[in-house]
């Protein structure tokens, strides 16, 4: 039996195919790396849309833990619903500013630095039943210079729980309070220069 021998192959040869290879590979990374998703409004459901004309210039994620408490919303018959106690959601930018979203029918955020809106229209589509719904809100400009100011559209893009799932809000549960995470990442335009 013949003992395989060992060929050695010349330095230069090696190093093209070392290089072609770290090539190949950083190729293949870039194309299974995924477009910018706040930029890509195709894949949003049309009412939570961004118009033309407009640029993302603020990107803001919440973590966190929310406060409910089950309420009574309606009489003859009772209604129950798990309603949002939390005062503010604190989002963190990429910069480490912080922007304090304060849900509800007037819907509001602040910047750290002073600057803030207020939605003026406000779209929600439920998605996931164990998520908050994602939405879009059309906010009236900023009085204060800053991070927010003529911000004219706010999405909240992709949200992660929030929502209690159990136990039900009935009248066994009146008054209990839970708290539940979250995720939510929030995207601020304003118009294009």
């Amino acid at each position: 039996m013949k003992t395989p021998t060992h060929t050695s192959l010349p330095f230069p040869v090696l190093l093209r195919s070392a290089l072609l290879l770290a090539a190949v590979a950083a190729l293949g990374g870039c194309a299974l790396r995924q477009a910018n998703p706040y930029l890509a409004q195709e894949a949003m459901p049309e009412t939570l849309r961004v118009p033309a004309g407009y640029a993302a210039v603020l990107e803001a994620q919440g973590r966190g833990e929310l406060l409910y408490e089950c309420q009574a919303v309606k009489r003859a018959p009772y209604e129950y619903a798990w309603l949002l106690l939390s005062r503010g959601i604190r989002l963190a930018d990429g910069a480490g500013s912080t922007v304090t979203y304060y849900p509800g029918a007037r819907a509001r955020w602040e910047h750290s630095d002073g600057s803030k809106v207020s939605a003026q229209e406000l779209v929600e589509v439920p998605g996931d039943p164990r998520n908050l719904p994602l939405q879009r809100a059309m906010v009236g400009p900023s009085d204060t210079p800053g991070a927010l100011a003529n911000i004219r559209y706010i999405q909240g893009r992709r949200t992660v729980a929030g929502v209690v799932a159990n136990p039900p809000c009935t009248s066994a549960t009146l008054g209990m309070r839970v708290s539940v995470p979250y995720e939510a990442d929030y995207v601020f335009w304003r118009p294009a220069a």
